[in-house]
């Protein structure tokens, strides 16, 4: 995948057991995490942990500094994958009801 206006490319492999160059993931070889802005980090959450995702960190509204820009305020979660690779969802802040 590249970034449409960008100097950079992810590069996502799946290789299936059996083949040469499959091997079993081990912990701290491999990825750390991936993060995904998301419109709702709450409902997509919810849509990991039943994709078989283990929260880490629960959802939390949070204020973190992202360079170059100043400041995120917003909502983030960390949910494991069945491999044990977080995923980071941040969003937009939830309202508190009325």
């Amino acid at each position: 995948m590249e970034h449409p206006k960008g100097r950079f490319t992810i590069e996502l492999n799946r290789f299936r057991r059996g083949t040469p160059v499959w091997e079993k993931y081990q912990k701290g070889s491999e990825m750390d995490h991936f993060g995904f802005w998301v419109d709702d980090v709450d409902r997509w959450t919810r849509t990991l942990i039943r994709a078989g995702g283990k929260v880490k960190i629960a959802p939390y509204n949070t204020g973190i500094v992202i360079p170059p820009r100043p400041m995120f305020k917003g909502r983030a979660a960390y949910v494991a994958d069945p491999d044990g690779i977080w995923v980071e969802l941040m969003g937009p802040a939830k309202r508190r009801s009325q």
